[in-house]
């Protein structure tokens, strides 16, 4: 049933909604036509209305303005004629691009604490997209049964235009170029499970500073990422929108290239399963390690037990006595302690925890270990998410939090083993001789340029090569630039640019800083300017590594400051605000480890604040 929304916005409250845009591009040698879902995400408490509506720390709780369903919309899945389904979605060569709000307000006089009173396209969603031969022209079974509602009884439509019809002067997603088929607005109290034939890549639009009060919104920051945590079926490559200086996360591969590397590592671990979609076909979709462990899914086939993950699962208990002294066995041990430490927290603390008094702490069994080292998950079932958190393990927290850090660096040792031994699935997602995605996520905190968070206007994402990309190389560790700032300084930075002189972007005053990638070292100057006019560059000359520091004892040195090309400036307090040996200080860069980088480090810039007068 179509359902008209008919509340009313103030027209100037509408007209600052910020936007964001999205591309989807596929491939002109794909083959294959695309259907991608814009889904959102879910929150008890929505901090990106919080900011929006600027609601106060002290009164958070009584607007917390949560979205307990999520939204939805499909682009081009296709109509119906004479009884068939019909329509190439998006076709290779072939591209939608549609502008994303920050929210639509659904219901006149909203009450903040009532769910899904606005629908929150920036604060966490998704693009899963099913595809199709293109010979076919016609969309798959599993979309058509999606969108149709035939599979899901708790998909409501909302609005058949969306362009057309929510709410009288609220901003909506719009198509800007290539819909075939207006937007329809759907809301749904459940995700698509993971048997529908879907690729997902994952996206958060705009950052909250929670250390103001009221929060404070950032809107021009995008964090995305090409997820294949728990499963694998296709490829797609990500970048930002606006922001050529970022290269791609994810898989840039043809589709039967990909598609191939899946075959093949169905012959190399025969017994692996795969997934039966709701219409019952086997599809050439494979879960993870993760996954596997992490539940018991009926949609899979083989049913278990499944041989590959019985020997990883043999290989866990054979590794368990102390008179096993290789170094997986003892890698596998280390990181259990701390899972053991996490657990007795956990049943010992229960209660204070604020877990639900009803019911008892889970029975550690070796399985449900298992479960929880493959996923890197606390045991905190039955309790608050945010509670008894690894980094909060005793013995691993606070002044041994660098023990925490060790078994992490230790996990992912385990997970990027060449041979596969740990974790069979990382080797065909990251392995050369398979898909051969180094910055993907593989498993749940596979952080090494996997998931980018950059300075952009939205995203882009392209399926079954890189052609149709501002920059078509794989994203490379950012180099974030820090800048020395204080709101109580009389003078302060107010714009940067990146390879620009003059500056051209506004510094937002709650996230004073910005990244450049390693394609600027060298030839790009870096422009700042600060609210008296004065004007600063410098370049950075040496790609990472930098001298190495924990971040808390970083500071200046004649090593940490020989990357920084001062020369350029021609004020001379600017000059020696770059650099000033006589007062040891001016622009520095350090690296430290990166956890959860497989080894990388992360890289940083520091400047002073700006020249006082």
């Amino acid at each position: 049933m179509s359902v008209m929304l008919c509340a009313a916005v103030s027209t100037a409250r509408a007209e600052n909604v910020p936007v964001m845009t999205v591309k989807i591009i596929n491939n002109k040698n794909s083959g294959h036509n695309i259907y991608p879902v814009l889904t959102t995400g879910t929150a008890v408490k929505d901090i990106w209305m919080q900011a929006w509506f600027k609601v106060p720390k002290a009164d958070l709780g009584n607007k917390p303005y949560p979205k307990l369903n999520a939204f939805r919309f499909y682009i081009n899945p296709g109509v119906r004629k004479n009884g068939e389904w019909t329509g190439d979605g998006i076709a290779p060569g072939k591209s939608v691009t549609i502008k994303i709000p920050l929210f639509s307000q659904l219901v006149q006089d909203p009450n903040p604490k009532q769910t899904d009173q606005f629908a929150d396209w920036w604060g966490g969603g998704r693009i899963e997209i099913f595809d199709a031969p293109a010979a076919n022209h016609a969309p798959p079974a599993a979309l058509v049964a999606a969108y149709t509602g035939a599979n899901r009884s708790d998909q409501k439509e909302l609005c058949r235009q969306i362009d057309k019809c929510p709410v009288d002067g609220t901003p909506v997603p719009l198509c800007e170029k290539g819909c075939e088929q207006p937007l329809t607005f759907f809301r749904d109290s459940n995700q698509f499970k993971h048997n529908e034939p879907i690729l997902l890549t994952e996206y958060t639009l705009g950052a909250i500073n929670q250390n103001k009060d009221p929060f404070q919104l950032n809107d021009h920051n995008v964090d995305y990422d090409v997820s294949y945590v728990d499963t694998a079926y296709l490829p797609a490559v990500m970048v930002p929108f606006d922001n050529p200086q970022v290269g791609y996360v994810g898989s840039p591969l043809p589709f039967d290239t990909f598609q191939s590397a899946i075959s093949r590592f169905l012959e190399a671990y025969p017994g692996w399963p795969q997934f039966v979609d709701n219409q019952g076909q086997t599809i050439l979709k494979l879960p993870s390690v993760l996954h596997l462990f992490g539940s018991d899914d009926p949609d899979l086939t083989p049913p278990p037990p499944w041989k590959p993950i019985k020997r990883l699962i043999d290989q866990w208990h054979d590794c368990l006595p102390e008179s096993e002294t290789s170094a997986l066995c003892s890698k596998i041990r280390t990181v259990r302690d701390m899972f053991q430490a996490n657990y007795d927290n956990y049943a010992a603390n229960y209660s204070d925890l604020g877990c639900d008094k009803d019911k008892q702490p889970v029975e550690l069994t070796e399985k449900l270990m298992i479960g929880h080292v493959y996923g890197w998950g606390p045991f905190n079932e039955h309790c608050p998410a945010h509670k008894n958190l690894l980094e909060n393990t005793p013995g691993y927290a606070k002044n041994n939090h660098a023990k925490y850090q060790r078994i992490n660096e230790k996990f992912d040792n385990l997970q990027n083993l060449p041979s596969g031994k740990f974790d069979p699935y990382v080797v065909l997602i990251h392995g050369d001789q398979y898909i051969n995605a180094p910055n993907v996520y593989a498993y749940s905190v596979d952080d090494a340029v996997g998931n980018m968070q950059v300075d952009a206007t939205g995203f882009m994402i392209e399926v079954g090569g890189t052609e149709g990309l501002p920059n078509p190389n794989p994203a490379t560790p950012p180099i974030h630039i820090s800048l020395g700032y204080s709101e109580k300084d009389a003078i302060r930075f107010t714009e940067y640019g990146v390879c620009t002189d003059p500056p051209n972007k506004k510094i937002d005053p709650d996230f004073p800083s910005f990244d450049i990638s390693v394609t600027s070292i060298g030839a790009c100057p870096l422009t700042l300017k600060d609210n008296a006019e004065r004007h600063y560059i410098f370049e950075v000359t040496k790609e990472p590594p930098y001298v190495e520091f924990n971040g808390e004892d970083a500071h200046w040195t004649r090593e940490s400051s020989k990357y920084i090309d001062c020369s350029s400036n021609t004020d001379q307090k600017a000059a020696e605000w770059c650099r000033n040996e006589k007062a040891s200080a001016g622009v520095f860069g350090y690296s430290k480890q990166l956890i959860g980088g497989r080894g990388k480090l992360d890289n940083f810039i520091i400047t002073p604040p700006a020249v006082r007068q």
